[in-house]
């Protein structure tokens, strides 16, 4: 007589009630996001503590001397300037969470909710500067078409002309398909890729370690960094990025730096976590920078 062990088994699709359908992880994994790169490359300010909520920017005119004869007395030059306001405004994140989810949910969730939320802000806070990428009077590169290394040459003479590549480091700003077009041609270019310092070709492989988050490499003394914020032009067209001196171009303001508060809400039986920055930026010095075109 044959076994009857095989039929009508309590398995976990007739028992399911009693299993988890499957074993979740204490650890709630984070979003794939932009990483935040631009603001470590800005000179930064902070309006903590001060009555105001926005911050000038003074720069001193250029003067030329003269020759003068001797014994005779040099004219006088009234000494000018110009300035550059960026003003703090608010950007805010709000969510709330249910007494029930609260205490029914995974050990994990409580802090990725906070994480998540200030990510959220951050993020915001790295869009709003590479915006102001495009806005450079300076332009290299070609709409519709890849970077090319002549491309990354022309931006950083244009810098070395206008004087501004004296005063501080020069470093690119961009999206990971103008990164990408480098790497294309640095491969092609056996030489040139003799002459830079480090690049990376591939996940984990770099010449030295990057100083930030989005760190590309390093050729012909410049910084390359890379983010997915970088924004499309042109109707969708093209990607921007820039060439600019760290620390001089652009400028961010703070009057309180990102922050993350929970609030008790009995009506709804649960809790309003709200997110919340006070900040500016701004582009402070047109010639410190040039904005890089390339295809999307």
């Amino acid at each position: 007589m044959a076994s009857d062990f095989a039929t009508s088994p309590t398995t976990m699709a007739t028992y399911d009630e009693v299993s988890y359908a499957a074993w979740i992880t204490d650890e709630v994994m984070a979003a794939l996001m932009a990483r935040i790169v631009s603001v470590p490359l800005l000179r930064a300010e902070s309006l903590v503590g001060k009555a105001s909520k926005a911050y000038k920017f003074p720069k001193a005119a250029k003067h030329t001397a003269a020759a003068v004869a001797e014994g005779v007395e040099s004219a006088n030059t009234a000494l000018t300037t110009t300035a550059v306001t960026i003003t703090a405004a608010e950007i805010a994140f709000q969510a709330t969470v249910t007494d029930v989810l609260d205490l029914s949910e995974i050990a994990g969730a409580s802090d990725s909710r906070i994480l998540s939320i200030g990510r959220a802000l951050a993020d915001k806070i790295d869009v709003d500067i590479m915006a102001l990428l495009a806005g450079f009077t300076a332009s290299v590169g070609t709409t519709t078409v890849d970077l090319s290394l002549d491309n990354i040459l022309d931006g950083i003479y244009t810098l070395e002309a206008a004087d501004a590549a004296s005063l501080g480091s020069v470093v690119f700003l961009g999206h990971p398909r103008q990164t990408g077009d480098i790497r294309q041609a640095l491969k092609s270019q056996q030489s040139v890729a003799n002459i830079q310092h480090s690049i990376r070709f591939g996940s984990g492989e770099t010449g030295k370690l990057g100083p930030a988050p989005g760190y590309f490499g390093e050729w012909f003394g410049v910084d390359f960094y890379n983010s997915t914020n970088s924004p499309s032009i042109n109707a969708g067209a093209d990607r921007s990025g820039a060439l600019f001196i760290r620390d001089l171009a652009l400028g961010k303001v703070t009057k309180y730096d990102v922050r993350v508060e929970p609030m008790r809400w009995a009506p709804i039986r649960g809790w309003v976590f709200v997110g919340s920055a006070d900040y500016g930026v701004g582009m402070i010095e047109d010639a410190a920078g040039v904005e890089v075109v390339s295809d999307l």
